[in-house]
């Protein structure tokens, strides 16, 4: 039998992870038993990855260190594609020292492309490591 091959939106990941609305969070928890017993080959955006970040740090409130401990699971999935889903999953551990997904994968970036070396005038960019932050060339 054929694994079938879709793409997934935050929605679905979203009431899978937080259970917040019974008929959504059934059908949500379908979807990922497929995905597990392997009959669902899933697809996830980076971009929808980012969304899935973003509502739950402003719209939940949860703090990095909970959003990396939910999500960080959905992209180490091996049923899930993420185009560079190593550079994803480690922008999920810098993020709870960074408090900034998009910093977290541009120094995530930075470290797998670049030695390290990162063009940014955040200064808050400066504690993470092996990022050599600099605002000029």
């Amino acid at each position: 039998m054929k694994t079938a091959e879709y793409a997934i939106d935050t929605n679905i990941v979203l009431r899978f992870l937080l259970q917040d609305d019974r008929l959504l969070s059934e059908k949500a928890n379908a979807i990922f038993v497929a995905i597990d017993d392997g009959t669902l080959n899933a697809h996830l955006d980076p971009v929808v990855l980012g969304e899935i970040v973003w509502v739950l740090k402003s719209f939940y409130k949860l703090p990095p260190e909970t959003v990396c401990d939910l999500v960080l699971p959905i992209v180490s999935h091996g049923h899930i594609n993420i185009p560079d889903k190593n550079r994803y999953a480690n922008a999920l551990q810098l993020y709870q020292r960074t408090r900034d997904f998009g910093d977290a994968c541009a120094c995530a970036l930075a470290l797998e492309a670049c030695e390290g070396n990162l063009l940014s005038f955040d200064r808050r960019i400066r504690n993470v490591p092996g990022i050599i932050r600099e605002e000029a060339v």
